[in-house]
């Protein structure tokens, strides 16, 4: 059960977890000129799907929703658990690594450039949360 221990959620972390769920909607895809961000790519899959099971396995919704979800649960409780939410972050930025692979592979530089901000965001969390204190 030390997988579940928690302990009293900083400041910074308060933040950081904020930026990333913020960064983490600006992130998108540009296809055949149209750029569309997470939000918006979620909404067609589950109007355009052809049923609630194929929507709800598709990779973007379960790790876009779910890792959403965790974010602004631990941005907003008042205890939380580095290594559920370090599991979270990763989740998302295998998500954004892909998006932004796409975007090289497609020639898509605005596309990229719109994962950016998430990753940066990413490397900041991981300095907070693993900084080492001094005892």
């Amino acid at each position: 059960m030390a997988y579940f221990t928690t302990r009293p959620i900083s400041t910074s972390i308060h933040y950081s977890n904020i930026g990333l769920f913020l960064c983490f909607q600006c992130c998108g895809l540009v296809w055949k000129n149209e750029i569309r961000c997470i939000p918006q790519l979620e909404y067609l899959i589950f109007s355009e799907g052809k049923s609630l099971w194929d929507s709800l396995t598709h990779p973007l919704i379960l790790t876009g929703l779910l890792g959403q979800a965790l974010l602004l649960m631990h941005a907003f409780n008042r205890r939380w658990n580095r290594k559920i939410n370090t599991v979270t972050v990763s989740l998302l930025s295998i998500l954004v690594l892909f998006l932004a692979f796409v975007g090289i592979i497609a020639n898509e530089w605005k596309m990229v450039v719109m994962q950016l901000p998430f990753l940066i965001s990413v490397i900041f969390y991981f300095k907070i949360a693993y900084k080492k204190t001094e005892t």
